[in-house]
């Protein structure tokens, strides 16, 4: 995959949520751009460890970590509360970290089957509790890490039963959340409609990245899968990050909106529940309840029509 060109970030500043591969790359590219880079952590020492890395390898010192777990949901909230206070505009919110396929049915302190809170319901209350400096520094971009598995046979939005308590399966927990974040760009960009505001989902490409972990040892023979994989179908991390720095900086990506990406192109969907508003619709509303969110984004009309009234 061809390495994309960043143009000139000088003044701009991301969050990405990941410190390793995938967010790595991301971050590599947009410093050597000059922009700000905040990186968002579970394990903050680790990330320390990149960040010193990082600056040495962009000659960028504007470089940091802070930390944030996206399966717990009162550290989310108090990142966004000290980046409002801080008063520091932000023009990139990249809702990257995740995790696959993991064995056993997990269950976070805020009760939610663990893969469906960190790879969406994290980052559904991360970009709402944001939104507010990203309004203010519009021109801004929002981008989800969707997948292929959104498209897998077990991709659904099971609207009984989320948290998969009574029919939970590797891979249908990650290929429910990674549907889940692409039907999330998709209804937040429409909610979003002139706020200068863009909102896209994307696919990475099957990365060799740390998330393979789960699936060697879920697997029989499952080092041995790894193997073969990685050497005729894996791309490496830096390939697969392009498409979410293309997405975040080209001027192509400037203006769109409501995308799904992949290989730095405009893809489709070949889930049908793509396609259902409103699902779409349902799954935002069930979500803000889930994160303990009284209100989301109102559509433009909504608004418009409540503006009118306060007048």
């Amino acid at each position: 995959m061809k390495i994309v060109e960043v143009p000139d970030q000088t003044g701009k500043v991301a969050i990405i949520t990941g410190y390793r591969g995938l967010a790595y790359y991301s971050a590599r590219a947009l410093a050597k751009a000059n922009a700000e880079i905040i990186l968002l952590a579970r394990n903050v020492e680790k990330a320390k460890e990149n960040v010193e890395i990082l600056k040495k390898e962009t000659n960028n010192e504007k470089i940091s970590v802070e930390y944030m777990d996206l399966c717990k949901f009162d550290t989310i909230r108090a990142f966004a509360k000290s980046y409002l206070e801080s008063k520091k505009p932000l023009h990139i919110l990249m809702n990257n970290a995740g995790v696959m396929a993991i064995k056993d049915r997990q269950v976070t302190d805020d009760g939610n089957e663990v893969q469906f809170q960190t790879n969406y319901l994290g980052h559904f209350l991360l970009t709402h509790l944001l939104l507010p400096v990203l309004r203010t520094s519009a021109p801004s971009r929002i981008i989800l890490l969707s997948s292929t598995a959104h498209m897998m046979p077990q991709a659904s939005i099971y609207k009984n039963d989320l948290n998969l308590e009574k029919s939970y399966t590797p891979f249908k927990g990650y290929c429910q959340s990674k549907l889940a974040c692409l039907l999330f760009a998709y209804e937040l960009s429409r909610r979003l409609v002139g706020t200068n505001i863009t909102v896209n989902a994307l696919h990475p490409g099957v990365v060799d990245t740390g998330l393979w972990i789960h699936i060697i040892d879920y697997f029989p023979f499952g080092k041995t899968l790894y193997k073969w994989f990685k050497k005729f179908f894996f791309i490496t991390a830096e390939e697969g990050a392009q498409t979410q720095i293309y997405v975040a900086t080209s001027k192509e990506c400037e203006t769109e909106t409501g995308h799904y990406y992949s290989n730095c192109k405009k893809a489709i969907s070949f889930n049908y529940l793509s396609y259902k508003k409103q699902l779409h619709k349902e799954l935002y509303e069930k979500s803000l309840e889930m994160v303990g969110l009284e209100k989301g984004v109102d559509y433009p009309e909504v608004s418009q029509t409540e503006n009118k009234k306060d007048k």
